[in-house]
């Protein structure tokens, strides 16, 4: 029977982005992990409609009255929500405000942090059921199931008991999954940060799951370590809908390993090239340095890449090895060299403050961000996510000293989560600045970033994005 289901994306961006020291590169795009639900929702036969509280807030929009407006007015059958960890109180908030205005509303949870922390989630009984891990066929059939208990991938409450049903096991066949239903979403109100964006609106896109590398900073609660990919033809059928079809004229890859499988990656490339679109993309989420080489850099440009992230970390070796991170700066040097020379930009994700980082490792880290002078230069203090090996290190020594998830923000230094083994806090945060000074304040850089906004049409935003930094 056709269902009326509301997807809420909880408020967030203001608080994980807008409030702290990288408000300047804020992202702020249509949630992919949504547009996906909506699809398989879609496809099962049910009236659909996503709800973004996030861009409500961003926009400063009446958040509450916009939920009460959409609940009244919509009468959902069931509501899902979804949340990152520091933005799990505010979906726990937005399942309350749903519940009193709709008690009939089934409520339904998922995302890494309510997977992995079910129990809290299903404690106070505001939300009914939990989908744990990937919940693509979860959502349809636990709307479409008359017992709960038959359906994989699920916990609840019975009579005081949390029931969890078997396990589901990963989607084998990215293929068999719907498009993400992007019709939904109004895309012309989004926006990137001109750091990361060329054109507008652009739109996530996720071509694989899973990452087989065990860093110790990562929770694979949800995707796990197996790679998955879905087929370069069914990408380049997905872009063509993105492109032809929703209007979106940028692209960002989301995966954990786009280039994983590199032999994958350059036939996407070459697909693309042969499609004749025209749009640009980059690779936002970041890939590893030791998967890439020349040919698929010079694929990646003609296809439409300008730019390169990579999850660089730290610029100590063996801080790079304390953390499993399976890469030397050897790597990162060849990447960034390859990139470079083909055209591309690159932008570098750097963490200082991982249990054996100490004050010298983080100068060397500087050092190294000064060294490979990428486009864009990213510092965060290290937060040990629950579910990661680094959380379990941490609080078996008895260093972590909050759970309170809403101050496990990465670009905050007023919210310490834990105590660093070797260095103290104040100490940590001059640290920290000092990692954005150095690397951003040079001659050379300032001079290098002036032309580069003079091709590129963005000078205005970087004077503006300079003088909005919180750089002490």
């Amino acid at each position: 029977m056709k269902k009326k289901i509301l997807l809420i994306n909880p408020e967030g961006t203001r608080d994980v982005y807008l409030k702290t020291n990288v408000r300047v590169g804020t992202p702020i795009l249509p949630p992919l992990g949504i547009a996906a639900l909506a699809g398989s929702l879609v496809r099962a036969g049910h009236a659909v409609r996503v709800l973004d509280l996030d861009l409500a807030d961003v926009y400063n929009e009446d958040v509450p009255a916009l939920l009460k407006n959409t609940i009244l007015g919509f009468k959902p059958d069931a509501a899902g929500l979804t949340s990152i960890t520091p933005t799990w109180h505010s979906m726990m908030e937005t399942a309350r405000r749903v519940k009193e205005l709709s008690p009939g509303t089934t409520v339904i949870a998922g995302g890494v942090h309510a997977s992995r922390f079910h129990e809290d989630t299903l404690a106070d009984g505001t939300v009914d059921y939990v989908a744990i891990g990937e919940s693509d066929f979860t959502l349809p059939e636990l709307i479409d199931s008359g017992d709960p208990s038959r359906v994989p991938g699920i916990a609840y409450r019975n009579g005081g008991e949390t029931i969890i049903t078997e396990r589901r096991a990963p989607v084998e066949d990215l293929d068999a999954l719907p498009a993400p239903a992007w019709e939904l979403f109004e895309t012309g109100r989004y926006r990137m940060s001109h750091l990361t964006e060329r054109s507008r609106p652009g739109g996530y896109l996720e071509t694989s799951r899973g990452c087989p590398f065990g860093c110790i900073y990562c929770d694979k609660t949800v995707f796990g370590r197996r790679f998955r990919a879905k087929s370069p033809g069914r990408v380049a059928d997905e872009i063509e809908v993105m492109i032809c079809r929703h209007g979106f004229r940028e692209i960002h890859i989301v995966d954990d390993g786009f280039t994983t499988d590199m032999d994958r990656a350059k036939e996407i490339c070459r697909l693309i090239i042969r499609s004749g679109l025209k749009f640009k993309f980059n690779l936002f989420n970041g890939i590893r340095a030791d998967r890439l080489d020349g040919e698929l850099c010079e694929l990646l440009k003609k296809a439409g890449c300008y730019q390169v992230a990579f999850g660089v970390e730290s610029g100590n070796d063996r801080v790079l090895e304390s953390v499993s991170k399976g890469l030397d700066k050897n790597d990162i040097r060849r990447a960034v060299s390859l990139c470079r020379q083909s055209g591309m930009e690159t932008f570098g994700f750097f963490v200082i403050g991982f249990p054996e980082d100490t004050e010298e490792t983080i100068m060397d880290t500087i050092r190294f961000a000064v060294e490979l002078d990428m486009t864009i230069s990213k510092f965060d203090i290290a937060v040990p996510l629950p579910g990661s090996k680094m959380f379990e290190q941490l609080d078996s020594r008895g260093l972590i000293r909050s759970r309170d998830w809403r101050r496990y923000i990465f670009h905050r230094t007023d919210m310490p989560v834990f105590e660093h083994p070797n260095i103290e806090w104040q100490q940590l945060i001059k640290l920290y600045y000092l990692c954005y000074r150095r690397t951003y304040f040079r001659a050379n850089y300032i001079f290098k970033r002036f032309i580069h906004g003079l091709r590129n049409g963005g000078l205005w935003y970087n004077i503006l994005y300079l003088f909005n930094s919180r750089w002490k």
